[in-house]
């Protein structure tokens, strides 16, 4: 809350770290944004990070818990207020989880995004000093995502679509995202009535994934429950058929006592329609299952992949090894430009959808593996490959694989990484092994929250960092 006057009478006596209890409150002023949003006081030497808050403001913060030795509070008030302030698009942030910056301008967000990254890389990277580029914006700062996870949610009057609040396991319901497009909201209102139509019936419903297409400007809806009767399953795709523009319709059973296996997912899928989309990707046409994952700002997606090709410049003939390639458009997208290109994915899934990809786009010069990459790296000589692009899971990188690739000596790693601290350690590591940052290029893949995503090259040679244009 933004006010110029004290509504609180909040504790002005110097504290120790003991009086730093939950139901206390302070004013602090923010020094700085930390890797998910969140802003970093200190009093006495103590750690406070609290939401909502932006770098040189004076805020009234409550404590409400200690972790690690480090406390977390909330904004009461916000007492001197920073320039780049604005009023949230939408009326549910601080409540949903979802969004962490919409209280600060687009173009400060992008900065802090580049401060946070650089407070990574020389806190946990040990890397102080290097040049970062700007972050390149999303095309659109609302209205870009093509995917939505919702949760499903029972009621007196049934089902309700809801997002879960922020910090808690607790669903809500939610009439609309103002990340998706006005089309897209349309289908979420539409949805939400139509579940109306299906009797509660415990767990038939957890979460629905809507997904929509670009290029053919359809939806597909893949429902998520721990049904594996078809009667059921039917029951869902019925109360669900009218709706505009949705083309396929998947019921995916889940298993909550075993979440270990496969996501939770099991045996016995339904499928009425198509179960899959098509998306273009750097004029070729990529086929994106249900099972696969999709990009969720694809526009910026393409962009991102036109970086990848500008830094490894003339690619006819080149080696590269694209691991945890998913369906494969980076690399397919190098193979088409005329490098010799592997690509290695678990999702066997996934796997498929790039194979048919390749035959749809008569791309020669690419294969890929349906294997784990520490299994794949086992495989590989010295020398076999000129570049490696690898765009891990937000855990960034296992010791196994690291190790792996220190070995190979591979001349050039390009990493995408959606993390920064996951970044930062890998990073320092792959340094440790001979490695030299070359040149770092984040994008903003989510604008509005606190992801970030980056590419960086990595060379073996003594060549200085880059030092930007």
């Amino acid at each position: 809350m933004l006010s110029s006057a004290l509504n609180i009478n909040p504790n002005t006596s110097p504290p120790s770290s003991e009086s730093l209890q939950p139901g206390s409150s302070f004013l602090l002023q923010i020094e700085k944004l930390v890797a998910g949003g969140l802003g970093l006081a200190r009093w006495n030497g103590q750690v406070v990070f609290c939401a909502d808050a932006i770098p040189g403001e004076t805020v009234l913060v409550e404590i409400v818990a200690r972790r690690r030795g480090v406390h977390y509070g909330k904004v009461l008030e916000v007492r001197e207020a920073a320039p780049t302030r604005i009023v949230p698009v939408c009326p549910l942030v601080g409540r949903c989880g979802g969004c962490q910056l919409q209280h600060l301008r687009y173009e400060e967000q992008l900065l802090q995004k580049q401060f946070i990254l650089q407070d990574a890389l020389s806190r946990i990277g040990k890397l102080p000093g290097l040049y970062i580029a700007p972050v390149i914006p999303s095309l659109q700062p609302y209205g870009y995502r093509q995917v939505l996870r919702m949760g499903i949610g029972e009621r007196r009057d049934g089902w309700f679509l809801g997002f879960f609040e922020s910090g808690s396991q607790t669903l809500f319901p939610v009439e609309t995202c103002f990340l998706v497009s006005e089309d897209f909201r349309q289908t979420i209102h539409q949805l939400s009535a139509r579940l109306q139509r299906i009797p509660l019936q415990p767990r038939l419903l957890v979460n629905v994934e809507i997904r929509w297409s670009a290029l053919e400007k359809k939806f597909i809806l893949i429902f998520h429950g721990e049904s594996k009767d078809e009667k059921d399953m039917a029951r869902v795709f019925d109360a669900c058929a009218d709706l505009p523009d949705v083309h396929g319709w998947i019921y995916e059973p889940v298993d909550h006592l075993e979440p270990s296996r496969s996501h939770g997912l099991t045996e016995g899928s339904s499928v009425r329609g198509v179960d899959h989309l098509w998306e273009t990707f750097g004029g070729l046409r990529l086929k994106i299952g249900f099972r696969s994952f999709m990009q969720a700002n694809w526009s910026l997606f393409e962009v991102m992949g036109q970086t990848v090709q500008e830094w490894i410049g003339p690619t006819a003939g080149k080696r590269i090894l694209e691991l945890y390639a998913g369906t494969g458009a980076l690399g397919m997208s190098l193979a088409h430009a005329g490098a010799r290109v592997m690509g290695v994915e678990v999702n066997r899934y996934a796997v498929q959808d790039a194979r048919q990809s390749i035959e749809v786009n008569r791309i020669k010069g690419c294969r890929l593996r349906a294997v784990s990459v520490e299994s794949y790296l086992s495989t590989v000589q010295s020398g076999e490959y000129d570049v490696i692009l690898l765009d891990p899971p937000r855990t960034g990188l296992r010791p196994k694989v690291l190790e792996q690739l220190g070995a190979l000596r591979v001349p050039r790693l390009l990493y995408l990484s959606c993390d920064p601290p996951s970044l930062s350690r890998d990073v320092k590591s792959l340094c440790a092994q001979g490695y030299t940052i070359h040149r770092l290029q984040p994008f903003d893949m989510f604008p509005q929250t606190a992801h970030l995503e980056t590419l960086v090259e990595l060379t073996l040679s003594a060549s200085e960092p880059y030092a930007g244009d």
